[in-house]
């Protein structure tokens, strides 16, 4: 006899929490990595309007131009401080969580189990500053953890890694038994 489909509910006061307080800031260096462009960006507008104004007629135009798109870019960076000071992480015991956004904020988790690569990336800047960058992927969204110590990178990595291989261990509790050949 077969049993009838049930689906009940289930109560949100059951289900495990992110402990907001629970979560690690990236390294405060990375405030400056990310403001580098931001701040090659001001140069370029600053030079490049005060060409167009030496060779302008009326300078009024090209110093409104300028004025204006200066001003976009120091807004920018302001929404980039703010965004460095929101960015961070939470290790779990099965999993990986970043928050972030200024204006959205976002909260993504993502399973051990489902990890499929870790890496970690060092750019120039991250180089000069002692910084790098953990990239977790999986098969659904991938998480990108930027601002980290070297240190700090590869010891998530380790420990994302470790976990991810434990994952499929039969001691762990899971069957990880080959499917038969179809």
């Amino acid at each position: 006899m077969a049993v009838p489909f049930a689906n009940e509910p289930i109560s949100t006061d059951r289900l495990p929490t992110l402990a907001a307080d629970s979560f690690v800031s990236v390294d405060p260096r990375y405030v400056r990595a990310s403001l580098v462009g931001y701040f090659f960006a001001a140069v370029l507008v600053v030079i490049g309007s005060a060409v167009m104004i030496s060779w302008a007629e009326q300078p009024i135009i090209p110093l409104a131009i300028g004025g204006s798109l200066l001003l976009f870019v120091v807004f920018g960076a302001v929404l980039k401080v703010f965004e460095c000071q929101r960015l961070g992480y939470q290790l779990r015991e099965h999993d990986l969580s970043l928050r972030s956004g200024v204006i959205n904020h976002h909260v993504e988790s993502l399973p051990f189990s489902r990890v499929q690569h870790v890496n970690v990336n060092r750019g120039p800047v991250e180089r000069a500053l002692g910084l790098a960058t953990l990239q977790v992927s999986s098969a659904g969204p991938n998480i990108t953890i930027p601002g980290l110590t070297e240190a700090n990178a590869a010891r998530i990595k380790a420990l994302v890694t470790e976990r991810t291989g434990d994952v499929g261990d039969p001691d762990n509790g899971t069957d990880d038994t080959p499917a038969p050949p179809q």
